[in-house]
């Protein structure tokens, strides 16, 4: 193991220079509610000044960075001047109507405290969008991000590694403002990085951008100290996957351990071997010693799947490239597995209609999963035959939802507003989950599609799947990262700028 220090690159605005008084701010949507938070000396007086605009204004003792052109609403709007209460916040907010005139408008806001005035907080910066839209973040990220981890800050920026090759960048909901943010680690194609407990930041296999093979490397990412410390798993993984359990550990599970081609005249031969190198070995990482142990085996080997926490402790393992057992013939699961910690062990299968792979999970607010799309593929005429021109690959468009316990299983609960793989998925607070991008691959002996989704959904309990605003950009894996203000920001998966979704 080996402990590399890094000098993080910091780019700090003046603007969001912190005072004895701080600011948030949510909300946003038309129609909806633009809210605040101050938090600061109890009783002390407050107002909060918004503008629509910002530049140095000199007031008293501080200078503000917004003007005073609309003063006067802070005394209009019951609740932007007050006294914060006897645990030092207030609360202020304020209803937005649907007006056109409002849409994309950027309204900046700081507030003044004291009852010298001689105080001033941070700026904060509220876009207004319509619900159910995305807009572009204010600034896009320097650097193209294609995957890797998002993990918050103690102090409310996001920090996004190893998606960007070897350098991290952050990302300050409140400016909606990127900065380069020093260096990390950059990972290979089919990686996994997963955010721990702590705000660390996991990095595992995928394929080595020397040799083109699954790798063992890992490596553990601190965005507070600036480190990033080399580690290796037991095996070399590609497409496999992780999961953050509630003790902490990190799960690894399945992949490919190598890539073979076969002989190369010999199409069947070459796919065949594609599924050598399947794995059904896993292991778990131990933050508190950084070090990898083995786990019990998968019933079953598999890539391209999903692996998902539960609420329980347990990991639901589902889908992806698998070999049937005993015959070892290549094919797409239909079944699921969920791992008991507390007993080291799988349980009995779960099936679940449309076999599938490179499809989407996430845990949902109550507890259950959600799996979204995918790829389906048909090798039945090919296996007899040899003939590629009978391979059917197709992508689906039906969502699942897994609900676990004794009598816990899988039902259809919605069906895409168009089939896609490969799509971002982010959990929202009101039980549901935002589904967009993917791609979309239809290949069979009479019909060729292929092309990356601008296109989202929302799933609802209760409720289901239906169409909701679309991206200005089409995206592949994108990463969806539900911000705690209403909205969800969505970066990578092929686009340089980054959107925020409001909810």
């Amino acid at each position: 193991m080996r402990t590399i220090h890094l000098l993080p690159l910091l780019l700090l605005s003046p603007l969001a220079a912190h005072a004895q008084i701080t600011l948030d701010r949510s909300g946003g949507g038309l129609p909806g509610t633009a809210a605040f938070q101050l938090d600061g000396t109890p009783g002390d007086l407050y107002a909060l000044v918004l503008a629509t605009s910002e530049q140095s204004t000199p007031v008293g003792a501080v200078t503000l960075d917004v003007p005073l052109d609309l003063l006067n609403l802070s005394f209009q709007i019951p609740g932007l001047v007050g006294l914060l209460n006897p645990a030092g916040s207030a609360s202020p907010s304020f209803g937005l109507p649907a007006l056109p005139g409002l849409v994309g408008l950027t309204v900046s806001a700081q507030s003044i405290a004291g009852f010298g005035l001689d105080q001033v907080s941070n700026l904060v910066r509220l876009t207004l969008a319509p619900v159910g839209t995305f807009a572009d973040t204010l600034s896009a990220p320097p650097l193209p991000i294609a995957g890797g981890a998002a993990a918050e800050r103690a102090d409310g920026t996001w920090l996004f590694a190893g998606g960007s090759g070897p350098v991290a960048q952050s990302y300050d909901p409140r400016l909606e403002q990127w900065d380069l943010a020093g260096a990390s680690f950059g990972v290979g194609l089919f990686s996994q990085a997963t955010a721990l407990a702590d705000g660390r930041i996991l990095f595992t296999g995928g394929l080595d951008l020397t040799t083109g093979q699954p790798s063992a490397a890992a490596a553990l990412y601190d965005a507070e100290t600036g480190t990033t410390t080399e580690l290796s798993m037991l095996s070399a993984r590609a497409a496999h996957g992780a999961s953050l359990l509630s003790n902490g550990r990190v799960m690894v599970t399945g992949g490919f351990q190598s890539l073979s081609i076969g002989d190369p005249t010999d199409l069947l031969s070459v796919f065949l071997a594609a599924f050598s190198g399947l794995l059904s070995s896993t292991e778990f990482f131990d933050p508190t010693t950084e070090t990898f142990v083995a786990g019990p085996n998968m019933l079953e080997p598999r890539a391209f799947h999903t692996s998902t926490a539960l609420n329980s402790g347990d990991v639901l393992v589902a889908g992806g490239m698998t070999l049937l057992p005993i015959v070892n013939i290549p094919t797409v699961s239909s079944t699921a597995y969920q791992f008991v910690p507390a007993l080291n062990s799988w349980g009995l299968p779960k099936f679940f209609s449309g076999a599938r792979l490179a499809h989407s999970a996430v845990k949902l607010s109550d507890g259950s999963v959600l799996l979204v799309g995918g790829l389906t593929l048909d090798l039945t005429d090919f296996l007899t035959t040899g003939d590629p021109a009978n391979i059917a690959i197709g992508s689906l468009n039906s969502v699942l939802r897994y609900t676990g316990g004794f009598l816990g299983g899988f039902s259809n609960v919605g069906t895409l507003s168009e089939p896609r793989a490969g799509a971002g998925l982010a959990a929202l607070p009101s039980g549901g989950a935002l589904i967009a991008g993917g791609f979309r691959l239809i290949l069979s002996a009479s019909q060729v599609d292929v092309g990356t989704s601008a296109t989202a959904d929302r799933y609802q309990l209760g409720v289901g799947v239906t169409p909701t605003g679309s991206m200005g950009s089409a995206r592949l894996f994108p990463l969806l990262v539900p911000l705690g203000d209403s909205t969800v920001l969505v970066v990578g998966g092929g686009a340089t700028d980054a959107e925020v979704y409001q909810l």
